[in-house]
């Protein structure tokens, strides 16, 4: 009997057992990875034990874009792709800037996937290198703030196997993010989580108390006592305050006394009857009167004739001093309610490097923080950047390999990747493609240059136009034909568009466990080679006494691994001479197939983090720079890429190798490998909210699913309960029926009790509006028609200013119907609506629309839901629905999209549906 374990016969590549399992489920053999015995693998760094396998994971920017349109993205940023950048230079992480801007929401950096903070640097402001340019010193700042994240990845469990799964510990990093400054200027901006709390508290923004004292601002009432206080006084929103005690209500220790008593310098003026106090144990004193409800005069001077500055109501304690009947007051007591106060988070320190003793746990797309500000010597006005980077100092390229052969033995529903090999045929789409008559592959097919995997959510999210399913037949295996537009690309570099068949039975399905088509490469190029190349592609080369060098040097990095698996990539061009550059690489990247390839190399290298002394100055004779004649700008960029290290700074305490050689990989393309989001809107969702619909109107539920999945973070749609909400209010406002045009059949009576404008022209109701319900026949005898909307339109809707209509007669009114699924409603609403349109032209380059003009658009269902996502947007709804699923919250939202309806219980079923079955989580 075989005694090992299924770890053990994984690692010995010539045992039979896998083979034997493989035929027992009923799949063929596979050749077996070469495997590396590593004892103890999977668990190398004990540091991370503790940690739980990432279970969620999020893109730095929230974009829910799929996996392939989100690394195309990469191509769109300024400078900095993987694993190339501008600068000639290998660079192991990827950039998001200005040029990546345009395609999704940059506000702030969330975390890539569950983990833990271990180290961060925020500076007070970032600091800035001193270069020379035409002869003036010019200063260049440089962001050096990051946040360093550690994970652990680890492999499902198999059923009835003991052993424990492959893991594998990485970090993201987070670079060049916000100085402090801004964060101490706008106490509105969101901090990080994994800072902690301050000793200084702010009046949470939901507390919204009043005081006559304080007319037109609202705030946080202050007591003169801990208990049963009486108000003397209103906090501020925005007000930093230090507080002391325990209870429901805290003493204000950082305040002498209330406001109104305060001079210029802080200090209190006033002066109180001594009479009317009694000392307290502490020193203090207490305010006793006779009667409860009265107070004590503050006065002015030290006299009862003086002018009263201020009362004090029973119980008060405050600190006096001098003598005599009258006594100065020093300070007053004030007490705050404590659960109204939200305590501000601050970093453990400013401008040094934090490792922290005890990690943070931190959540995929939880708060990182904001995009910081990088300016180069070329740049005229900072830039902001994110550089995100993912790399792990345990064996990737042995972990993959265990991976591999862990993942054959993991269940068939697991192969949620369909890889498409290099010459899949795409068959040019024709209209009269159906069931009955598919797509067939002849001799002039055009066929893929590049092998591509796809997610099966992405195929499946294609909908019934984009998909034909067709059975086995006469003795002919089932296949299903996907339409996929601009995903494969030809020889020539050209994007395909049409009809790819994946067959039942010899389709390549593959787990991500496989890391099919990822690569390891080991990289040997040294900076001199590295740079050496790049002056060779930018036709820089030094003098004539070190050309030949420069050349031999960069023949070596041409030769070099990574540059050969680029090239074998993307191919070396038309020309035999070709060089690979980061404007060739960024070209490369824009097509699905080519980014993807690239994000699947690991690539084993320095760690661009880590810094020696010496290190760069390799590079001094080919920067020309000389002790008797110094480069200036070369000599203040060494000095730049010092400050911004930080590995011999973190590595003894997280286990980082010395030397800072680590395993790199593509965050965006790691991230789209093995998160599958938790939500999308399909068709089968759609169906699911509007199920009274028939086939006719599944392109119009696609649309919308299409257009909401293209935004859904911009749109804020990004959790169940945003969604729950969303739909509560459209589904009473479209109907069951998908209406993307208001109804403008009125019974007369409601059009009389309903609209000012026929309540005084009843003979126009009369005229217009229906008196039978069955068939909307009028008074007449006649049904509605177009002519009778358009008038009701006018009538109800002309003139209105607060819609932006103007008179009845000028056809307002029916021009800017209610339309989209929100029904937008009025001229002024369509203008709003078009500025937002334009001014967010980057998400929809192709949509250049006035909807002033051309205001029949939004009964298109892709424009109806932008239009529904606008409405939502721009009165903040999201921040109404983030207060919970009650049924107030149900009203807070109805009172802005409708509050005079009758229809505020349908809206709260609606919501309590949509809650209760998750149909949207």
């Amino acid at each position: 009997m075989d005694t090992r374990s299924l770890v053990q016969q994984i690692m010995d590549t010539t045992s039979t057992w896998l083979d034997e399992q493989l035929r027992s489920d009923g799949r063929q053999s596979e050749p077996q990875a070469t495997c590396r015995p590593l004892l103890g693998h999977w668990m190398a760094d004990p540091s991370s034990a503790h940690l739980a396998s990432v279970q969620n994971w999020c893109h730095p920017f929230g974009s829910r874009a799929n996996a392939l349109q989100q690394l195309i993205q990469q191509a769109k940023a300024e400078r900095g792709y993987y694993p190339l950048g501008r600068n000639g230079y290998w660079h192991l992480g990827v950039h998001f800037d200005v040029g990546t801007a345009g395609t999704m929401d940059q506000a702030y950096v969330r975390c890539l996937a569950d983990g833990e903070v271990v180290a961060y640097r925020i500076d007070t402001q970032s600091p800035c290198t001193t270069y020379h340019l035409d002869g003036e010193p010019v200063e260049r700042v440089f962001s050096r703030n990051f946040v360093l994240v550690r994970h652990r990845l680890q492999a499902p469990e198999i059923s009835g196997v003991d052993d424990t799964p492959p893991s594998l510990t990485f970090f993201s990093l987070y670079m060049h993010l916000q100085d402090w400054e801004p964060y101490a200027e706008s106490p509105e901006l969101s901090r990080p989580g994994f800072w902690p709390l301050a000793a200084r508290y702010q009046v949470n923004p939901n507390v919204r108390d009043t005081h006559a004292g304080s007319p037109g601002v609202v705030g946080l009432r202050v007591r003169n006592q801990a208990t049963r206080g009486k108000v003397i006084g209103l906090l501020p929103h925005g007000t930093a305050v230090t507080i002391n005690g325990q209870g429901d209500f805290r003493e204000w220790i950082d305040s002498p006394g209330p406001v109104a008593l305060q001079n210029p310098d802080g200090s209190l003026r006033g002066y109180v009857a001594f009479s009317n106090l009694r000392p307290n144990a502490s020193g203090s004193y207490r305010v006793q009167l006779n009667q409860d409800n009265s107070t004590l005069n503050v006065r002015a001077e030290p006299n009862g004739n003086s002018e009263v500055l201020f009362k004090l109501p029973q119980g008060t304690e405050v600190t006096i001093s001098g003598e005599g009947q009258f006594r100065k007051l020093e300070r007053v007591n004030q007490y705050l309610h404590y659960a109204s106060l939200m305590s501000e988070r601050e970093p453990d320190a400013l401008d040094r490097i934090l490792v922290l003793d005890k990690p943070v746990p931190i959540r995929a797309g939880e708060l990182i923080g904001h995009l910081g500000n990088y300016q180069d010597l070329e740049d005229v006005v900072p830039q902001q950047q994110l550089h995100l980077e993912v790399f792990s100092h345990e064996d990737v390229e042995a972990f993959m390999d265990v991976s591999r052969a862990w993942a054959k033995h993991l269940p068939a529903s697991s192969r949620t990747w369909l890889t498409l090999p290099q010459g899949t045929s795409v068959v040019p789409h024709q209209e009269y493609f159906s069931v009955a008559g598919p797509p067939s592959v002849g001799v002039d097919t055009p066929t893929s240059a590049a092998e591509l995997h796809l997610p099966k959510q992405q195929l499946d999210g294609l909908g019934a136009e984009k998909t034909l399913r067709i059975p086995a037949r006469n003795g002919e295996d089932g296949c299903t034909w996907y339409r996929l537009d601009d995903l494969l690309h030809d020889v020539e570099g050209l994007l395909l568009k049409g009809w790819v068949r994946v067959e039942d039975n010899n389709a390549q399905w593959h787990s991500p466990w496989d890391w099919s088509g990822y690569a390891a490469i080991l990289n040997g190029d040294s900076l001199e080679s590295c740079q050496a190349y790049a002056l060779k592609v930018q036709g820089i080369l030094p003098s004539e006494k070190d050309r030949a060098r420069a050349a031999q040097l960069a023949d070596l990095s041409d030769r070099g691994p990574i540059r050969n698996r680029l090239f074998d990539l993307i191919g070396r061009g038309p020309n035999p001479g070709e060089v690979m550059s980061a404007e060739q690489l960024q070209q490369a990247l824009r097509l699905p197939a080519q980014a993807q390839s690239v994000s699947r190399l690991a690539i084993y290298s320095e760690s661009d983090w880590y810094w020696r002394p010496g290190k760069w100055d390799v590079l001094d004779d080919l920067y020309g720079h000389r002790s008797s004649a110094p480069h200036i700008n070369w000599l203040a960029e060494k000095e730049r890429i010092e400050n911004l290290s930080w590995w011999q700074a973190v590595a003894p305490n997280l286990a980082l190798p010395t030397d800072g050689q680590v395993w790199h990989l593509h965050p965006i393309g790691m991230m789209g490998s093995f998160s599958e989001f938790d939500f999308s809107f399909t068709l089968e969702v759609m169906r699911k909210l509007y199920p009274a619909l028939g086939a006719e109107r599944y392109k119009d539920l696609q649309d919308i699913a299409e257009e909401l999945n293209s935004h859904l973070v911009f749109y804020k749609l990004d959790t169940h309960l945003r969604r729950a909400h969303f739909f509560a209010q459209i589904l009473q406002e479209t109907g069951l029926s998908l209406r993307v045009e208001e109804d403008l059949s009125y019974r007369v009576s409601a059009l009389i009790s309903k609209f000012s404008y026929f309540k005084s022209n009843p003979d126009e109701a009369n005229l217009h509006g229906f008196v039978v319900l069955q068939g909307k026949i009028k008074a007449d005898g006649m049904a509605m028609g177009i002519e009778d909307f358009k008038a009701i339109a006018n009538g109800a809707y002309g003139g209105q200013e607060n819609l932006g209509n103007t008179g009845v007669s000028s056809g307002d009114g029916w021009k800017y119907r209610g339309r989209g699924l929100k029904h937008l409603t009025g001229r002024y609403n369509y203008q709003k609506f078009t500025e937002w349109h334009q001014k967010n032209s980057a998400l929809w380059p192709s949509d250049d629309l006035d909807f002033i003009a051309s205001p029949d658009f939004l009964v298109r269902a892709k424009y109806a839901a932008r239009s529904a996502a606008y409405f939502w947007l721009d009165k903040k709804l999201y921040e109404r629905a983030d207060k919970g699923s009650a049924p107030f919250v149900v009203d807070l939202i109805t009172d802005i999209v409708n509050r005079d309806t009758d229809s505020r219980s349908r809206r709260k079923q609606n919501f309590n549906q949509l809650w209760v079955e998750e149909v949207l989580k």
